[in-house]
């Protein structure tokens, strides 16, 4: 049971700007809900970038505030605007303890507020923010704060880089927004942002290696910057009708495809967790991926490294079928719990 008076007060650079918004920061947006729904806390979300226009809405429950970020306003003004909100949201209702997303901006006014202020102050890295060159580290001091990760391989970067420890927990998914039993019509599929460091290259590659010996049906969805490298790329090996790029979409379509598909084959060189490794095994959909993030070999599950381990490991599962030995242990139920006790103490 939560403590009646508690006020968590989230702090991230972005969140959904409807409840029709699904597809903005998937974990955080879910993790919030579940927050509500699991403890009764009076939740605020201090949202700094997204959406744009300054705004105040109610979103499933939850009181958002955005500040107006936009190309006029310098970092440190946007910054100053923040910490000028929260004590105005402090004096209405003192704030139980902050939680920022990301080792960045919101981490740094949050550190700012909560020294001034004497308020709890927990920070969430979300994954690429434990890689080096994060310019917030130099400003930070990270041995006096509670940080958090998502995974043993995210805390192990973050040690290795900046020798600062962390607490891990996991996010997680409600199996109730999952419908597993859905045929699967699609043999493979990759899900991410069309970045360098997901590697879909990589992806069309290992389905090129597949589809000269069977017969297969690959998806991607995702949008970003090598979309139309990855695009000429099918092109050349002669793969438009195997390999489809689905560019961008909502997450319940995404869960929907997901749920089609036989194997995620996930060829990023970097996670802090993956949220997409909870949502396959939830959708019985099975995985073939780097040591990354929550990666755990499993009957469901092949971890390679390079593209000749990666397209056996899916010849092989392509050739059985997802186990009921290996269900999903990321349960968003569990991630609350870790909070709350963090929370409450």
């Amino acid at each position: 049971m939560s403590k009646k008076n508690n006020h968590i007060v989230i702090l991230t650079p972005g969140f959904p700007e409807s409840e029709a918004d699904t597809s903005c920061i998937p974990a955080l947006h879910l993790y919030a809900k579940a927050l509500l729904d699991y403890t009764g806390y009076e939740i605020t979300v201090v949202s700094f970038h997204y959406p744009k226009k300054k705004s105040a809405y109610t979103w499933n429950g939850i009181q958002v505030y955005t500040l107006g970020s936009s190309p006029f306003i310098s970092k440190i003004m946007l910054w100053h605007k923040a910490y000028r909100f929260l004590k105005q949201l402090n004096r209405e209702k003192p704030i139980t303890a902050l939680h920022s997303f990301w080792l960045g901006e919101c981490a740094l006014v949050g550190h700012w507020f909560s020294v001034k202020n004497k308020t709890k102050h927990i920070v969430t890295l979300m994954g690429q923010d434990a890689l080096k060159g994060n310019k917030y580290v130099g400003i930070l001091p990270l041995k006096k704060m509670e940080l958090i990760t998502l995974s043993p391989f995210h805390q192990g970067v973050f040690h290795k880089n900046y020798n600062a420890r962390t607490a891990i927990i996991p996010f997680g998914i409600n199996p109730d927004d999952f419908s597993p039993s859905e045929s699967k019509t699609i043999d493979i599929i990759g899900i991410g942002s069309l970045i360098p460091l997901k590697n879909y290259m990589l992806f069309i590659e290992i389905i090129a290696e597949i589809a000269k010996e069977k017969p297969i049906k690959a998806i991607i969805i995702g949008d970003g910057v090598l979309h139309n490298e990855l695009q000429e790329k099918i092109q050349l090996l002669h793969l438009n009708d195997i390999i489809l790029l689905k560019g961008k979409l909502s997450y319940k379509q995404t869960m929907h495809y997901l749920a089609q598909s036989k194997i995620l084959l996930h060829p990023s060189e970097f996670e802090g967790f993956g949220m997409i490794f909870a949502e396959a095994l939830q959708s019985k959909t099975m995985i073939v991926s780097k040591k990354v993030g929550s990666a755990a070999e499993s009957p469901n599950w092949i971890i390679a490294h390079t593209k000749n381990e990666m397209a056996e490991a899916c010849r092989k599962l392509l050739s059985g079928s997802f186990s009921e030995a290996g269900k999903n242990t990321f349960l968003l139920e569990k991630t609350v719990q870790h909070y709350q006790d963090i929370y409450d103490h």
